[in-house]
C-alpha cells in the first residue's frame, strides 16, 4: 500500500481527469496506466486504461475503434485499421474503415477516401503545370501585341477586303488572348490549392470563379474557331473570284459589315458559353446535386445515385430517376426531412465537373448530357 502511494506522488501530473477520485494511479514502464482501487473481498482490482493527450482516460477497447472517444482524437492516432479523412486537423475528426477506401463510394465528407477520382492538385503533373504558365504568358503577351498593332493599322486600311481580313485576324488574337488569360488564372488557382485541393474541392468547383473561368475559356476558344472559319471562307471566295489584289475601298458600309460579322461571332460564342448556366436548361446541363449539410448524401449526387435512396425511403421498386428533373429530386429529398424547412443544395454546373472548369466537349456514358 505504501508503494502505490509513493507512485501516486511521482505521477500525479499524469492522472486521468475524468476518472473517479478514489482510484489510485500508477504508471507502468510500457507507457500504459494501471489503475488500482479498493474492492470488497480483495485488496485491489486492476483496469487497463488508455490515457489520452488531454488527460482523459478510456478503456483500451475503445482505442482504434474509428470513434474519437478521447475528445481530442489521440485514441485514433497511429492506428493502422482505419483511414483518417482529415489528417492533421484537430477540428473535424472523421475516420472510416480501410475497406471503404477506394470502393467507389464516397464515405468521407471531403471525398479523400476516393483519391483515385480526387487529386490534391488542380493541374496534374509538372509538365502541364509549367506548360500552363509558359503558354499562358506567351499567349497574353504576343496576342496583346497583335491587337495593339492591328488596332493601329485598321485606320490605314484602304480596301474592304483587307479591312475584313485584318479584323478577323484581330478576332483570332482576341480569342487566344482570353484562352491565355484562362491558362494563367487556372495555373494560379493550382498554386493556391497546392496539395489541398481534394479536401477543398467543393469550395472551388461550386464557386463563381470556376464558372467564370469556364465561360472565359469557352468564349475565347469559340471566338478563335469562328473567326478562323469565317476568315478561311472569305479567303477561299476571294481566291475563287480572283480578288487577291485589293478590291473596293473601305467605306462606311464596309465598316458596318465588319462590325456585324465580328459582333455576331462574339455574340454566338457568348451564347454557347452561357446557355449551359441558365436555369431553364438545368436538366440538360446540370451534372449533380450537392448537399453540404446532409451526412448520408456525400459528394456530388448524380441522378443514378438517387435511385437507391428514393427506393429505400418511398418503397418504389421500379423507378427510373433519370426521367426526373433536378427540381423533382430536390423535392423528394426535402420531403425525407420533417424537422427541416429547407435543405441547402447546389446544382453542380456544366463547368464544375472538372477541376480546370472546362467546357465539356466530350461526355461519358453516365453524364446527364
Amino acid at each position: 500500500k505504501q508503494w502505490y502511494q509513493r507512485r501516486v506522488a511521482i505521477t500525479a501530473g499524469k492522472s486521468c481527469s475524468n476518472q473517479r477520485q478514489e482510484k489510485i494511479y500508477t504508471l507502468q514502464g510500457d507507457g500504459r496506466i494501471t489503475l488500482v482501487r479498493p474492492a470488497e473481498g480483495e485488496w485491489f482490482t486492476i483496469d487497463r486504461t488508455f490515457i489520452c493527450e488531454n488527460h482523459n482516460c478510456i478503456p483500451y477497447g475503445k482505442v482504434c475503434d474509428l470513434v474519437d472517444d478521447c475528445g481530442d482524437g489521440s485514441d485514433e492516432k497511429g492506428c493502422v485499421n482505419h483511414f483518417d479523412c482529415n489528417p492533421g486537423s484537430n477540428m473535424s475528426l472523421e475516420y472510416i474503415p480501410l475497406s471503404s477506401v477506394g470502393d467507389g463510394t464516397y464515405d468521407c465528407v471531403n471525398l479523400r477516401d476516393e483519391m483515385t477520382r480526387c487529386t490534391d492538385d488542380v493541374i496534374s503533373g509538372t509538365f502541364l503545370k509549367v506548360s500552363c504558365w509558359v503558354i499562358g504568358m506567351m499567349s497574353v503577351v504576343l496576342n496583346s501585341v497583335v491587337l495593339f498593332r492591328g488596332g493601329i493599322s485598321l485606320s490605314r486600311v484602304k480596301s474592304s477586303s483587307a479591312l475584313l481580313d485584318r479584323a478577323l485576324i484581330m478576332m483570332i488574337g482576341l480569342g487566344d488572348l482570353l484562352v491565355g488569360g484562362y491558362l494563367l488564372c487556372i495555373a494560379a488557382v493550382d498554386v493556391s490549392y497546392r496539395d489541398s485541393f481534394c479536401g477543398r474541392q467543393y469550395e472551388w468547383l461550386l464557386s463563381w470563379k470556376c464558372v467564370a473561368l469556364g465561360v472565359i475559356s469557352t468564349v475565347g476558344s469559340q471566338v478563335s474557331l469562328f473567326s478562323m472559319t469565317v476568315l478561311s471562307v472569305f479567303r477561299k471566295r476571294s481566291i475563287a473570284k480572283g480578288l487577291l489584289c485589293p478590291g473596293d475601298r473601305a467605306n462606311k458600309r464596309a465598316y458596318v459589315k465588319v462590325m456585324a460579322i465580328t459582333g455576331g461571332i462574339i455574340l454566338l460564342s457568348t451564347l454557347l458559353a452561357v446557355i449551359p448556366l441558365l436555369q431553364r436548361f438545368e436538366d440538360v446541363f446540370g451534372n449533380a446535386i450537392y448537399y453540404p449539410d446532409v451526412d448520408f448524401i456525400k459528394g456530388f449526387y448524380r441522378k443514378l445515385d438517387f435511385a437507391p435512396l428514393i427506393v429505400e425511403y418511398y418503397g418504389r421498386t421500379r423507378l427510373d430517376v433519370t426521367l426526373f428533373s433536378w427540381g423533382s429530386l430536390r423535392r423528394l429529398t426535402q420531403n425525407m426531412f420533417t424537422t427541416r424547412d429547407h435543405l441547402e443544395s447546389h446544382v453542380v454546373s456544366f463547368y464544375s465537373s472538372d477541376p480546370v472548369c472546362l467546357f465539356k466537349y466530350f461526355v461519358d456514358w453516365d453524364d446527364p448530357q
